[in-house]
């Protein structure tokens, strides 16, 4: 199984149930096919850069899943025949960007404990030498 992100716009005038039909349908269209959903966000309405079929706002909705390399070609097909879905993107993860996510989401949960207990953070360690150039020029 392969690591996937499905990002999907759906036209603004949708109404929020149909959002949140189209987003479960997708999920279901996943998980059928032996695939495991990993996170599902709608992150809802935002400007698009340009027009899209008329639009100049969508919703847009997040999916990541792992699947075999087959659901691709089936999801997107699944977007192509849905004429709510305006736009829409899937691409694979690699284990290196895979890998780079989780020791950031690790240096990140580091930073938060150091401050919750007030230690120094990496943050911190990097401000100290511009202070003290800023001290001696004042």
């Amino acid at each position: 199984m392969r690591t996937y992100e499905a990002l999907f716009i759906v036209q603004p005038e949708a109404a929020e149930d149909l959002v949140q039909t189209i987003a479960t349908g997708v999920e279901t269209l996943i998980t059928e096919d032996g695939g495991v959903i990993v996170r599902s966000e709608i992150w809802g309405k935002r400007r698009l850069a340009y027009l899209v079929k008329k639009f100049n706002e969508g919703i847009y909705i997040l999916i990541r899943f792992e699947a075999e390399t087959d659901i691709v070609k089936k999801l997107e097909g699944h977007f192509h025949l849905n004429e709510d879905v305006i736009r829409y993107l899937t691409v694979l993860f690699d284990e290196k960007a895979l890998r780079l996510e989780v020791e950031q989401a690790a240096r990140n949960e580091a930073q938060l404990e150091a401050r919750r207990v007030g230690g120094p953070s990496a943050d911190d360690d990097d401000e100290r030498p511009a202070r003290a150039a800023r001290a001696e020029r004042d």
